[in-house]
This record gives structure tokens, C-alpha cells and sequence, in this order.
């Protein structure tokens, strides 16, 4: 996930307790819970859709490569398309 990328989030508060009384030896304590962001079609449907569309030009610059003529072209094609489908902007 990228440091830019704004997630909706709520701040959890520890809860009060009062170290001297003596059942709060005898509860363990919880863990803290997980932020976890907000689900969005649109925006996974939009990583598929880069996803697809870099796969497609990888494939198309692996098909240049084989046919060793156009391999100069098929080359920078196939690495774009790698790169593209490993992208995680919007």
C-alpha cells in the first residue's frame, strides 16, 4: 500500500484502569485491533482492468520475442507490461 494512499481508519482507545485494583491482575489484556481500510468495488475493479490490460501487452511483447525479427520490439513491450501489471496507483 502506498504512504499516500488515504484510508479510512478509526483511532482505538486503550481502555482506563486502575493499576491498584486487584482484578486487573487477573484479566489478560487484548490485543490492539487492526486498521484495516475501507473495501471498494470501482477501485478493485479498475487494479483488474490495469492488471488485464498489462497482461495484454506483456503477452503481445512475448509473442514479438518468439518470432526472433521483431524481438528488439517485443522486448521493452513484455517489460512495460510486467511493470504495468505490478503498478499500484489508481
Amino acid at each position: 500500500m502506498l504512504t499516500e494512499e488515504r484510508t479510512i481508519s478509526r483511532s482505538i482507545t486503550p481502555p482506563q484502569s486502575d493499576l491498584n485494583h486487584p482484578t486487573d491482575l487477573n484479566h489478560p489484556t487484548r490485543a490492539p485491533e487492526e486498521v484495516r481500510p475501507e473495501f471498494s468495488v470501482p477501485n478493485l475493479l479498475g487494479r483488474l482492468l490495469v492488471v488485464a490490460g498489462g497482461f495484454g501487452v506483456a503477452f503481445t511483447g512475448w509473442m514479438l520475442m518468439m518470432s526472433v525479427i521483431l524481438v528488439f520490439i517485443g522486448l521493452p513491450m513484455f517489460i512495460f507490461g510486467l511493470a504495468m501489471m505490478q503498478t499500484q496507483q489508481r
